[in-house]
């Protein structure tokens, strides 16, 4: 089905609710079972009525893009064609609905599949696994799952789900795994090219001359905008649209093809959030990171995004944070060499060095890794309370014009060290790929991400390319970006 925008949460649903009507206009008996976050939607439907469970959902037309897959017993006798002949082999069924993009570009992923699990009526005398016997008539599951959370159904509890719409009956709570409260979405963007900006910047670079900084710090390719936020956006609305609201810090800039009336996201500019505005401008982001969590409004949990980051399939806020509270971050295997910072590094390593430093000062504990380029899962207060107690490093990171060797990445580093210290944070893993486009093979690399379908997010980052190759890199972005989020989102004119 060729659809112009995609939603894989809102598909789930909807895919959810047709297959639902299909098996109820059929008058077959089915319970819709509980899901953890990225678990696909299963319904179960006693075995004996597998048969017309198959006639009814031939239903959905194949022409509006409806797959079906058929799982068999692992025990079942005779050959594959007589197990096809055989209803009663079937395990489960499989309806899968492809959405593809007027480009071609294929949207749905597994995740917004529905699976009719046909569960076994257990007779007389069957053993439970804590030594009692099953109820006669007990619903009971066939196919072994992991992280099932519930294997079967007495006949009371599965009378009881059928009447409470064909959903199974639960106490009136949320999971305990379930992240509560909304989470918001912070992204900070530049728009290089913007000529007052630029002035701005100039004479900053000026009152700069002299002093040790490294090279990239000032670096074109760091502040180039080659609208990677404009297709963000479009992963956000795609694989993450639970995010609450979406905050876009930025000195007094606006993307021209933003829609600044979507209810969903707000401009903040740097003067709405710096402790002190003598400060402004500044062109580093390691200053306007520590400031973020002074936007009004703010949740307590909320993610920190560059805008050269994309979500590359269905994602959940427990990626990103637990239910107890605790803010996740994704340790790199990469080390942390041994000497001192100095200007020779590269800024974001001569921070981590800072941070390494502050971790045995404050805690006594050493750290010797960086971390991966991903979103930064934050909580607000823990670093309201990490600012409060030391108002003069975060004083002194806010005053640094361009990234230095005397910074520290508080956000994206320093606050992950600090938390998991405290109890407040946890290590964490998370399917990512990170990529410097001016790698000689960027153009391989890119066709093959777009095969790629086990990813959580991609990072596309430039970190010092040449001004002659701007040309390129643009094209190759543009091309790259537009095969993988080829639909326009609601966030865009």
């Amino acid at each position: 089905m060729a659809t112009r925008t995609h939603d894989s949460i809102a598909a789930q649903e909807d895919n959810l609710r047709t297959v639902r009507t299909v098996l109820a206009e059929a008058g077959i008996d089915f319970v819709e079972l509980p899901r953890r976050a990225r678990d696909r939607s299963r319904l179960v439907i006693p075995q004996s009525q597998i048969r017309r469970a198959q006639q009814a959902l031939s239903a959905l037309d194949p022409q509006d893009g409806w797959t079906q897959f058929r799982r068999y017993r692992s025990w079942a006798s005779g050959s594959r064609r007589r197990q096809r002949d055989d209803p009663f082999s079937v395990a489960m069924i499989i309806c899968h609905r492809r959405v593809v993009a007027p480009s071609g570009r294929i949207l749905s992923t597994g995740f917004e599949g529905v699976i009719i699990e046909a569960w076994a009526d257990l007779g007389l005398r069957r053993a439970r696994v804590d030594g009692s016997t099953h109820i006669p008539g007990t619903l009971h599951r066939i196919a072994r799952q992991p992280r099932t959370l519930v294997e079967y159904f007495t006949p009371e509890t599965w009378e009881a789900s059928l009447a409470n719409d064909n959903r199974t009956v639960l106490p009136d709570a949320p999971d305990l795994y379930a992240v509560a409260g909304p989470v918001d979405l912070v992204y900070t963007w530049v728009d290089g090219s913007d000529p007052l900006w630029r002035a701005k910047k100039s004479r900053a670079e000026a009152e700069m001359r002299g002093k040790q900084i490294n090279d990239t710090a000032v670096s074109e390719s760091r502040f180039a905008d080659r609208q990677e936020l404009r297709y963000s956006l479009r992963s956000v609305e795609a694989y993450a649209s639970w995010v609450n609201h979406i905050y876009l810090a930025t000195d007094a800039q606006v993307p021209e093809w933003l829609n600044v009336d979507h209810p969903k996201i707000t401009v903040i500019d740097h003067r709405d959030i710096f402790t002190d505005t003598d400060n402004l401008p500044v062109f580093n982001s390691h200053a306007i990171e520590s400031q973020l969590h002074h936007i009004p409004g703010l949740s307590e949990n909320y993610l920190y995004m560059n805008d050269d980051l994309f979500f590359m399939r269905p994602t959940s806020p427990e990626l990103f944070f637990t239910g107890s509270g605790l803010s996740r971050f994704f340790p790199s295997t990469a080390p942390l060499d041994l000497d001192d910072p100095s200007a020779r590094d590269m800024p974001v390593l001569s921070a981590a060095k800072r941070g390494r430093q502050f971790m045995l000062d404050e805690h006594g504990r050493r750290v010797a890794n960086k971390f991966k380029h991903t979103p930064h899962p934050q909580v607000r207060s823990v670093m309201e309370d990490f600012e409060a107690t030391h108002q003069d490093l975060f004083d002194h990171v806010a005053r640094s014009k361009f990234r230095h060797p005397d910074d520290y990445s508080i956000t994206s580093a320093l606050y992950h060290f600090r938390a998991y210290a405290q109890g407040k944070a946890i290590d964490s893993s998370i399917r990512y790929a990170y990529m410097d486009i001016s790698r000689p093979d960027a153009e391989l690399y890119m066709r093959r991400l777009l095969r790629r379908r086990n990813l959580d997010v991609l990072c596309l980052n430039d970190t010092d390319s040449s001004p002659e190759a701007q040309e390129h890199l643009d094209a190759m972005m543009s091309w790259f970006l537009n095969e993988k989020f080829p639909l326009p989102s609601s966030f865009e004119k």
